[in-house]
């Protein structure tokens, strides 16, 4: 009898051994394993950019933002010109003065009516109170959007006339005043 104790014992002590083999290959498997989830889950993101080049009207309470991103939005109050209106280099170069007040004479005559015209291309009721803060808030923009098509078209051709910069930043606006208000009108 004490040869099958004996023997049991040898036996379950060589099971055990083998079980404690298993245990320590499982969890070198499980280690392995959740390393390679961790690799897979963990996306590293070196660069994003955004390009927007269209207006943005982002709520029908009356603010419309044109051009910018997400992170300028977040820092709105920061975009506006330089509260020192006094100080030379606060106010916007003399082309730029030209670039706004055409521009916003553009809204003043055609901004109504093209609100009016997509309000009811896309079933839209758009009061007059309602297309003048629309109208105000592009107007407010204005700097920024010729202070950022001057920089794209400088950086596209440093030669250019100051004539054909004029032309192409007014024309890049309106249009972009355009695709940004039938975008809002579509998507409300």
């Amino acid at each position: 009898m004490h040869g099958d104790w004996t023997t049991y014992l040898n036996e379950l002590h060589q099971y055990m051994k083998k079980q404690e083999s298993m245990i320590i290959d499982l969890e070198k498997r499980l280690f392995n394993l959740e390393s390679a989830t961790q690799k897979a889950n963990s996306t590293t993101i070196e660069k994003i950019e955004y390009n927007f080049d269209q207006l943005k009207i982002e709520r029908l309470d009356g603010t419309l933002h044109i051009g910018l991103s997400p992170s300028d939005l977040a820092n709105i109050e920061d975009l506006g010109l330089p509260n020192n209106p006094a100080s030379p280099s606060s106010q916007p170069p003399l082309s730029h003065q030209k670039l706004q007040t055409e521009l916003s004479q553009y809204l003043q005559q055609n901004g109504a009516e093209f609100i009016r015209n997509m309000a009811n291309h896309h079933n839209r009721a758009i009061d007059q109170e309602y297309e003048s803060v629309l109208i105000q808030d592009i107007t407010k923009q204005l700097p920024e959007r010729i202070v950022y098509y001057e920089q794209k078209a400088l950086q596209e051709n440093k030669n250019i006339a100051d004539e054909q910069l004029h032309h192409y930043i007014a024309t890049q606006i309106k249009h972009e005043i355009q695709q940004s208000l039938a975008k809002y009108m579509e998507n409300e």
